[in-house]
């Protein structure tokens, strides 16, 4: 599953993050700071299935002042979680959202005023079991073909690799390695077949690599260095880009 968490308040959005790792549920967890990031992420082709989104942003909510919510330029500029909840209606209909506050009393009523793709709603701080019952019931509603796992043809068998299973992708001569922590899968696919059907979380760094970057940690001296210690090559003519890539992926979760 594809999730994003979106809260003004970093600390929140750290143990959100880990208690989203302990689930083991996520493929790829994405954090938003900023309400204007989050929505520029969407804009530019990124995909979630749910979005952890807090109301209150700032000290303001929905109504809070004249002009709360108003669009500028097709962005929201500082308006508060349910007026993005409904400004992302329109650019990702598909993607669920549960709202997260630690207001229940003042909001319990206003979450279905807004036009949303309404999943859930938490409570501050954010019960594990309550937060898995919801992820579970976004799942359950994910058709088929949008399960969070890469397809492969390995040896006559049709496998499916879970995304954030996969470290790193490889292409040798014409064959395709698919690295997860514990084994490597191969196949006769394009490896711009397989680049196709991953989320935004990774990257081509080089002709024949693809990188997950919620694995990376440094790119240096033309390599990517990964958390388990291994380095994936990154080409001459790629390497500002990957870099770039990069920061702005990290930029994202905080």
């Amino acid at each position: 599953m594809l999730i994003a968490v979106c809260d003004d308040d970093e600390l929140f959005l750290r143990d959100l993050e880990n208690k989203l790792t302990s689930l083991s549920m996520a493929d790829s967890i994405c954090a938003f700071s900023s309400l204007d990031a989050f929505l520029l992420s969407v804009e530019g082709g990124s995909r979630f299935d749910a979005v952890l989104m807090d109301i209150e942003w700032g000290g303001r909510a929905v109504g809070a002042e004249a002009g709360a919510g108003c669009l500028d330029g097709g962005r929201l500029a500082g308006a508060a979680g349910m007026d993005a909840a409904s400004e992302l209606l329109r650019l990702s209909p598909g993607t669920k959202i549960i709202y997260v506050t630690g207001h229940v009393e003042r909001f319990n009523q206003q979450v279905f005023l807004q036009r949303a793709n309404l999943s859930g709603f938490l409570t501050k701080p954010v019960d594990i079991e309550l937060l898995s019952a919801n992820l579970r019931k976004v799942a359950d509603d994910l058709p088929f073909q949008e399960q969070p796992s890469l397809v492969l043809r390995n040896q006559g068998a049709t496998v499916s690799i879970p995304f954030r299973e996969i470290v790193f992708v490889e292409c040798q001569r014409h064959v395709v390695h698919v690295h997860t922590n514990g084994e490597t899968i191969s196949t006769y696919e394009r490896l711009k077949s397989i680049m196709g059907a991953l989320p935004p979380n990774f990257y081509q760094c080089h002709k024949s690599y693809i990188v997950n970057m919620s694995h990376i940690s440094r790119i240096q001296s033309g390599d990517v260095f990964l958390k388990d210690g291994r380095l994936v090559p990154v080409s001459r003519a790629r390497y500002n880009d990957t870099k770039e890539a990069y920061h702005t992926y990290v930029g994202r979760k905080f």
